[in-house]
């Protein structure tokens, strides 16, 4: 049988050997997970980037189809202009309508 002093030293010991673990552990993983954000980061960049690229690419692909039915070019760009900024001003009403603050209050809270 061992004395519970040495034991009480012994258990410190492992203790301290498990947090030395333990933090080697969580750094590893923080730098693993830190080595990713700049391709995420770079992912996200090229995305809004080219988002609205192909949004102009695929209005000015509308504008050619109008052409189809006779329109002309400068008039078929207009009608296709007009249409995306009122489809844009009803999109921005009807998200600014919807965050007023007695909208966002979670249900079953009360003011008060």
């Amino acid at each position: 049988m061992r004395p519970t002093l040495e034991l009480l030293l012994d258990l410190r010991g492992q203790v301290r050997d498990l947090m030395r673990v333990e933090l080697s552990l969580v750094r590893a993983e923080i730098s693993e997970r830190a080595l990713g954000i700049p391709s995420s980061l770079t992912a996200v960049v090229v995305g809004i980037v080219l988002l609205p690229v192909a949004l102009g690419l695929i209005l000015v692909a509308v504008s050619l189809f109008l052409l189809r039915f006779g329109i002309p070019i400068d008039l078929a760009f207009l009608i296709v202009a007009v249409v995306s900024i009122a489809l844009s001003l009803l999109l921005l009403r009807l998200g600014v309508a919807r965050l007023k603050p007695s909208r966002l209050v979670p249900a079953g809270v009360r003011h008060g």
